[in-house]
């Protein structure tokens, strides 16, 4: 959660909207014979873009590994789900 929000209109009922800063990811393209997928699970590249969402609108969440030898490659763990 980043932030909440909470509003009280003119008949005094209390809106509370719950925010989340979302890190987006994109995946790799084929490139020098590398593998776009290892294990069963997808190279990622993160992207420089960020967005503050509602946190309702969040449909559910991935498992992001990072490969530590390699600059901006990230797998996408599909077998915890």
């Amino acid at each position: 959660m980043l932030g909440e929000i909470i509003i009280n209109d003119l008949h005094n009922n209390t809106l509370n909207f719950t925010f989340a800063m979302v890190k987006w990811y994109d995946y790799c393209e084929s490139d020098n014979n590398e593998d776009l997928e290892i294990y069963g699970c997808p190279q990622l590249l993160m992207l420089k873009s960020y967005d503050i969402i509602l946190l309702d609108s969040i449909t559910y969440g991935i498992h992001i590994i990072p490969r530590f030898h390699k600059e901006n490659r990230f797998l996408m763990n599909r077998n915890i789900f």
